[in-house]
């Protein structure tokens, strides 16, 4: 977040993209199922504005707990805006959906993949199980 401090310019654009892909993520969610979701935020169109996305990620994890769609767990969250961010940087994301069954019932996870390294930074530390 240091960088932020350094480019404030920067970090207003970060802030209103990460803003704007909470807005479509809560908008369109409770709309369509999710496979008609990913390919709507997949289909972003590609901005013509420079996006720094370690920014951008740092930017979406501090405020992904105050970001809507509350009632979703962190990681579809953090994911689907990830998918509408990265479309938008001009990257082809793929989101991914991963299950296990557990005595205490299924547990699951979501993240997203690139074919190109995007971020530099570490997974989070928090649990982001989403339990079904």
């Amino acid at each position: 977040m240091q960088r932020a401090l350094r480019k404030p310019a920067a970090a207003l654009v970060a802030l209103f993209f990460v803003l704007r892909a909470a807005f479509r993520v809560w908008w369109h969610e409770p709309r369509m199922d999710l496979e008609e979701l990913v390919g709507k935020l997949r289909a972003s169109p590609t901005s013509s504005i420079p996006l720094d996305l370690d920014l951008v990620e740092a930017i979406l994890e501090r405020l992904l707990p105050v970001l809507p769609p509350w009632r979703t767990g962190r990681c579809v969250k953090r994911s689907l805006m990830l998918l509408d961010l990265w479309s938008r940087a001009g990257l082809t994301p793929r989101f991914h959906l991963g299950f296990l069954e557990a005595r205490e019932g299924r547990t699951g996870h979501a993240w997203v993949s690139s074919q190109v390294p995007v971020s530099r930074s570490t997974a989070p530390a928090q649990s982001e199980t989403l339990r079904l």
